[in-house]
């Protein structure tokens, strides 16, 4: 997902995506990371959490990527229906 994230944002001229990582819970062998996902330039953030800083990047970024992938889809719509009338 991160990867993926990265290529749509690219396309788009946009810039990368930042991570950081806002909280570690749990005992020490069974720690649980909560992750921020966020592009500087777009009002979106998303949240993954998982059981290594790996898997709650990845989990933000699947989530920030439909995110940006649903909204999107919704602007080519309006932008169709918009040039419809």
């Amino acid at each position: 997902p991160k990867t993926r994230l990265q290529e749509w944002l690219q396309a788009r001229a946009l810039p990368l995506p930042a991570y950081a990582v806002e909280h570690v819970g749990g005992r020490p062998h069974e720690q649980q990371f909560y992750v921020r996902c966020s592009v500087a330039t777009l009002d979106v953030i998303s949240h993954g959490e998982g059981s290594s800083r790996r898997r709650a990047e990845q989990s933000a970024a699947q989530r920030l990527l439909e995110t940006l992938t649903a909204a999107a889809t919704r602007s080519v719509a309006s932008d169709n229906t918009a040039g419809a009338s």
